[in-house]
């Protein structure tokens, strides 16, 4: 029985550099789709049938996917993977990524409290925009777990914190050996800061997205017990995670040298 990854592609959340991972570890296989209509997500029956009509597919991106997906599929083993983030950092990013963006949106035109009042307190953006709790339920929740661990019983699906990528991929590579044998890369699609943020407007963000917390924490938890049930000591994992690290420094190295630069890294030996 073949097997088809999707890649729920939270929006701000690690996407762009899982992309060109995906890319590379599925070659003719990988399909990245971009949707243009971010307020439409496919359901359970529409992924059932693209994966069942495209039987070259290996592994597929979008941000219209969520965790409802056809677990139980009779022609391929389906296998999720999603990363999310820290619903406050998210948001922050999101602003300055429009900021930056080749789009007309306001943050284009406002400050970042503006932008709160404009999209959380206001009400002026898509629910699953704003929750990846939304997102990833296929807006069944935007404070309720349940669906969330009910999938997550099928151990079909790897639900990561973004902020420890790395940590993510040396487990993805140690799980999935065959399919994920060099998961090094360079950064992407970064957002950088124009200015700084209000702790007050910081606290406003967080009463406004709390719904995401337990979900973070919960990737966070999940992160940990791979960890153990993949390694048979925190050592070996912290030597594969060295390696991992280093795997990067080259890639960057060769790849993409003014990234270094900039970052103040120093470039490998």
């Amino acid at each position: 029985m073949r097997t088809v990854w999707f890649h729920v592609h939270v929006p701000k959340a690690g996407g762009s550099t899982l992309r060109q991972l995906m890319n590379r570890s599925f070659g003719k296989g990988y399909y990245n789709s971009v949707s243009l209509l971010e307020s439409k997500q496919y359901t359970c029956g529409d992924v059932r049938s693209i994966a069942s009509s495209q039987t070259w597919l290996g592994c597929m991106s979008d941000h219209k996917l969520s965790l409802d997906l056809p677990f139980d599929f009779e022609e391929a083993n389906v296998q999720a993977l999603a990363f999310v983030r820290d619903p406050v950092d998210r948001y922050v990013s999101r602003y300055f990524y429009h900021r930056k963006a080749e789009i007309d949106c306001a943050a284009k035109t406002t400050e970042f409290r503006e932008f709160i009042d404009y999209e959380l307190v206001q009400g002026h953006v898509e629910p699953q925009v704003m929750s990846q709790l939304h997102f990833l339920t296929l807006g069944r929740a935007k404070d309720d777990l349940t669906f969330i661990q009910e999938k997550l019983t099928t151990d079909q699906i790897c639900l990561y914190p973004v902020e420890r990528f790395d940590e993510a991929a040396v487990c993805l590579e140690q799980r999935f050996a065959d399919t994920f044998r060099d998961l090094s890369y360079v950064p992407v699609n970064q957002a950088r800061r124009d200015r700084q943020v209000a702790e007050e407007d910081l606290d406003l963000v967080r009463e406004k997205v709390a719904g995401d917390i337990p979900l973070h924490q919960l990737a966070n938890q999940r992160l940990e017990d791979e960890i153990d049930r993949l390694f048979s000591s925190r050592y070996e994992f912290e030597f594969a995670l060295r390696d991992y690290k280093a795997r990067c420094a080259v890639r960057i190295d060769n790849f993409n040298p003014s990234y270094l630069k900039r970052m103040n890294i120093p470039a490998a030996a």
